[in-house]
């Protein structure tokens, strides 16, 4: 895996750790971009490793994003960032500007959605995700649960609602992966429904694969040497994130 650096906003060197898949192919390869989750306050890049194997082993580039966990704005600042440093650098790492996948669970899900729908400093519009993949994401933050999530953690209503990617979605939206458990209690699953409701009624293209009684994280692996066959609703939505990824980044196989 290598360590790629990237410049934070907030003027510290963060990391790329990104992985190329085992064989090279003569087309240059889809990317998929991973943001942890943790409130934007926790975490590390490391939770989707395990995700971003499955994906290198099929012929991806897996990007997983090192960012500042000192709240939403400073969080949201390097996403755009690192994405922007994604699309620069995916040529030479042989991966395809054009096939970038935006994954991210809880904030994470939001930051992957900052990166596509919010106009922040910095921003570039050629630099945007063609595709994106939320689980349980945050997508209201103009209200804690269950109307949504983080509105503590910003100024006022105003900068609140800057940053809500639902006050955001419009015409253009690229295609969109949620899965969202109905147990719940950080981020409530009616929020995912609202979301993707308001996708499809812009004319987008949003699916949404609810999971009866599963709680926020549930699609983490109970053990992380577990990778195949566990049965796990980590298997279970890492084969729903590798159909989705397939059809939009039109790769082959099955």
């Amino acid at each position: 895996m290598r360590q790629i650096p990237y410049p934070s906003a907030g003027g510290r060197t963060l990391f790329l750790h990104v992985s190329a898949p085992p064989v090279v192919d003569a087309r240059a390869a889809p990317v998929g971009v991973f943001f942890h989750g943790g409130g934007w306050v926790k975490g590390s890049w490391r939770q989707f490793r395990p995700q971003a194997a499955r994906l290198t082993a099929l012929g991806m580039l897996a990007v997983l994003v090192e960012y500042r966990t000192e709240g939403p704005v400073a969080a949201t600042e390097d996403a755009v960032a690192a994405m922007n440093a994604v699309f620069e650098k995916a040529p030479g790492l042989g991966g395809d500007p054009g096939r970038v996948v935006a994954i991210g669970g809880s904030a994470g899900g939001h930051l992957a959605l900052a990166t596509t729908v919010l106009d922040l400093p910095n921003t570039n519009p050629e630099h945007r995700p063609s595709a994106l993949v939320l689980l349980n994401p945050v997508t209201k933050t103009t209200g804690e649960f269950p109307d949504g999530f983080g509105r503590r953690h910003f100024a006022d209503d105003d900068q609140a609602l800057r940053y809500s990617p639902l006050r955001h979605v419009g015409a253009g939206m690229p295609p969109v992966l949620v899965m969202h458990g109905t147990a719940d209690t950080a981020v409530h699953h009616e929020n995912s429904v609202e979301f993707v409701e308001k996708v499809k009624l812009l004319g987008g293209h949003a699916e949404i694969v609810l999971y009866p009684g599963q709680r926020h994280g549930f699609f983490n692996p109970r053990d992380p040497a577990s990778r195949d066959g566990d049965g796990s609703y980590f298997d279970r939505t890492t084969r729903e994130m590798i159909r989705f990824v397939r059809a939009v980044t039109r790769q082959e196989g099955s």
